[in-house]
């Protein structure tokens, strides 16, 4: 009797934590997730709405500094963050689900009004100062390739803002969104010149590692089947 008890209510547990809202976390970062008017838009938004649809699953989106939504991920369950790059700082942080469109490259830019000779390896960036946002891709993987002089922005648009103010010689910046981000900042891309490529920048969905194996299960069920029917791209 104890046992069937015991039982029963696991099956209660589990039926209210999956009745719970899944708490969405994303950023301002266009083309892929960004708020407008109030509703939350983006390439990679439609996909995670398709695969949250599918599963079922009750949730909210909430757009935040990444700095925060990345803090919720990390520690609270429930929580699904996108588009976070998948990244090796990153690996064993979450339970990942899958891409949600292409690899990308992060590279260094400096300005082009810069007159100085621009480094030519590695080694010779590390010895420039950058700047990025807070515990964005790229400052982790900055960090991760022991970059010394990092200057850090609460969110992207400042960082930029930093750039063209010459606060900083160096930015590190997903190619594929470098336009949009300058336009949404106020500034042309082509005030900046790439140097050097950094690392890759595949575009995931993650959820949080203390989310239930039943709740992961539901969502990467969804993705794979939309994947399957054609519906996502097989962008690996």
């Amino acid at each position: 009797m104890y046992g069937l008890l015991r039982h029963l209510l696991s099956i209660v547990l589990c039926a209210v934590a999956l009745a719970a809202p899944l708490q969405v976390v994303t950023e301002n970062w266009r083309p892929y997730n960004y708020e407008e008017n109030g509703v939350v838009k983006g390439q990679s938004t439609d996909i995670v709405r398709l695969v949250l649809d599918r599963s079922g699953l009750p949730y909210t989106i909430d757009v935040l500094p990444w700095a925060r939504a990345y803090q919720y991920a990390t520690t609270k369950p429930d929580v699904l963050i996108y588009t976070i790059i998948r990244i090796p700082p990153r690996e064993g942080l979450f339970k990942w689900i899958g891409p949600l469109g292409p690899s990308g490259t992060t590279s260094l830019y400096r300005r082009r009004d810069d007159k100085a000779p621009p480094p030519r390896t590695l080694d010779e960036a590390k010895q420039l100062d950058v700047v990025t946002n807070r515990d964005s891709m790229d400052h982790q993987m900055l960090e991760h390739l022991h970059f010394p002089n990092i200057t850090v922005a609460p969110s992207v648009e400042s960082a930029i803002k930093m750039f063209f103010a010459q606060r900083t010689r160096m930015i590190a910046v997903d190619d594929a969104v470098l336009g949009s981000e300058f336009e949404a900042a106020g500034f042309h891309a082509e005030g900046a010149v790439a140097i050097m490529p950094l690392f890759k920048t595949p575009p995931y969905l993650a959820v949080s590692k203390q989310t239930s194996d039943e709740t992961v299960r539901r969502i990467r069920d969804a993705y794979e089947a939309l994947v399957r029917e054609g519906k996502i791209g097989a962008f690996e």
